[in-house]
């Protein structure tokens, strides 16, 4: 980012949204740009076919405040477990790449800030980096796992303390913007980011990156994929002060474990983390 422009100012230069627009023309296979379009019924392929008028009409739109961000289009994933689903909230083309551009500049500065326990949604960290990370800790001679979900993840962050952390980064137009966003990105006021949004992940880890200091502070061996969360502990009575530790954490957060996913287990076959089985 040119040290000479603001926040705001990076995120709608025109190389940066132009970059954005590839990051979402890049991340659809080519029958999935046909579907997959917002509210307003424009596709990826609909957004290609004059994408240069159409981004210079967003850059505009941002640069003189003319820009508002369309409702989301909200539908329903099955999930695994028997009567339960995903909620999805589809952004239009044109939010989807105001979103990506200031994804583009505000992470590098967050990223600055993420521990390495945290491996979802972030560059050059996925599962397997998750996965290697829990056998390191068990190399070490922790046997004993905190295995645990964070419940209602997504639906849950809290948008005054979202915007705080938003606030911090001194750019009022930056604020104002994911403001905006956010008041689209739920359909309970002042609660939760919408999964399907490009933005989401990132505001998710920002979130959750004060739990993720506290418990490596109290020295909790950590590794958080999302809203995966695992402890790797030397017993299990240390395994129960980890999950104690890690309630009272998010509560003061504004956030709870989700019971029905959350168990001490002792490493080995009964234990699994992203889709991995351990011998």
């Amino acid at each position: 980012m040119d040290a000479e422009l603001s926040l705001f100012e990076a995120l709608c230069d025109g190389p940066n949204l132009h970059q954005a627009w590839l990051g979402v023309w890049s991340g659809r296979t080519v029958a999935s740009r046909q579907t997959g379009a917002g509210v307003d019924g424009v596709t990826i392929a609909n957004w290609a076919v004059d994408w240069d008028v159409r981004l210079r009409a967003l850059q505009a739109d941002l640069l003189t405040g003319l820009y508002r961000p369309s409702p989301l289009l909200w539908f329903e994933i099955p999930r695994t477990e028997p009567g339960r689903a995903r909620r999805l909230g589809i952004p239009t083309i044109a939010d989807r790449v105001a979103q990506r551009a200031a994804k583009n500049v505000l992470e590098p500065i967050w990223e600055a800030q993420f521990l390495s326990c945290s491996h979802g949604f972030r560059p050059e960290r996925s599962v397997f980096t998750a996965v290697a990370h829990v056998l390191w800790h068990e190399a070490r001679g922790r046997r004993w796992v905190v295995d645990a979900d964070i419940a209602a993840c997504f639906d849950s962050l809290e948008h005054t303390r979202l915007l705080d952390h938003v606030v911090r980064l001194g750019d009022s137009q930056v604020s104002d913007l994911v403001s905006a966003w956010l008041d689209v990105s739920t359909q309970t006021p002042g609660l939760g980011v919408a999964q399907g949004a490009p933005l989401s992940p990132l505001l998710a880890n920002v979130y959750l990156h004060p739990f993720d200091v506290a418990m490596v502070q109290a020295g909790h061996a950590l590794v958080r994929y999302a809203d995966d969360v695992v402890v790797l502990c030397r017993t299990r009575q240390e395994a129960q002060a980890a999950l104690d530790d890690a309630a009272d954490i998010l509560a003061g957060l504004d956030l709870s474990l989700n019971p029905e996913k959350t168990r001490l287990v002792p490493f080995g076959p009964a234990f699994t983390f992203l889709g991995a089985q351990f011998e």
